[in-house]
């Protein structure tokens, strides 16, 4: 059985354009508990210096780019989604900013060796099917000494809201994949990641969701959570019934409480490629 997360035809659907993603980028934006920026948090990470090339694998619609460019960096955006790399190069083009965008899968970058100073893969490689693939070929694409960054979420990110959605699918007779996604890629694979960059160090951003309404978290949960069950019907009926049944959950607990929060820790792994 194909897994929904790393399924060619349902990730068209999710990341074909930027619409889905943007609604969960929009609710982190909103509704974040932690005090400060969670990019410039990466980014004082990453610490990109005036004049390096930046590899973004699995660039998504670019939220960086803006904030890589003031840095003074060049930046190289990849990504699987032809419509992502599309909003990337119109975005660039219409802020001006140094951006170059290329479809490529994250297991075969068309990138030369050590053609970059530093790299980042956010929030993406548990969407990849080869990660120790992708991996290998980050390290070669690395400038001897270049950094690398790994953004993900902790093992037990947003557990509050994956429950109420394996209680809600077994409701309707369906199998949540409620941990598949996070199991995949989180902060607790770190041996996945030493195995390709020894001394990659883990560092965690402790945070929550505070969502203040059943509509926040109904927009959120649609877009993706909904869908990661086992063989999801062909014609998307799942979909209206588990978000009705969500929203019956959601009621009574806002019947009890102004706020509904789920803890979302997040992080990344750093490391730097060794000399040879």
């Amino acid at each position: 059985m194909t897994e929904q997360y790393i399924d060619p035809t349902y990730l068209n659907y999710q990341y074909a354009d930027s619409e889905k993603l943007r609604v969960r980028q929009e609710a982190h934006r909103l509704y974040s508990e932690a005090i400060g920026d969670f990019v410039d948090w990466m980014l004082d990470l990453l610490e990109p210096q005036t004049g390096e090339v930046i590899a973004d694998v699995g660039c998504g619609p670019g939220i960086y780019h803006g904030k890589l460019a003031a840095r003074g960096v060049t930046v190289l955006a990849l990504d699987a989604s032809l419509g992502m790399v599309t909003d990337v190069t119109k975005a660039a083009s219409a802020a001006q900013l140094p951006v170059s965008a290329v479809q490529a899968s994250a297991e075969q970058l068309p990138l030369a060796d050590a053609s970059c100073d530093r790299l980042m893969a956010n929030h993406m490689l548990y969407h990849v099917r080869e990660r120790t693939a992708a991996l290998r070929e980050m390290w070669r694409v690395l400038k001897p000494g270049g950094r690398v960054l790994l953004a993900t979420n902790a093992a037990d990110n947003s557990r509050q809201l994956r429950d109420l959605h394996a209680e809600v699918a077994h409701e309707h007779g369906y199998q949540p994949q409620e941990g598949s996604l996070v199991a995949r890629f989180s902060l607790d694979s770190y041996e996945l990641v030493e195995d390709v960059f020894p001394g990659a160090r883990v560092m965690v951003r402790a945070d929550a969701f505070l969502f203040p309404s059943v509509d926040a978290v109904l927009r959120y949960y649609a877009s993706m959570m909904v869908d990661l069950i086992d063989a999801p019907p062909l014609d998307a009926s799942h979909r209206p019934l588990l978000l009705s049944a969500m929203q019956r959950q959601l009621e009574a607990i806002f019947a009890q409480e102004t706020i509904f929060r789920v803890s979302k820790a997040a992080g990344c792994f750093v490391a730097e490629k060794r000399h040879e």
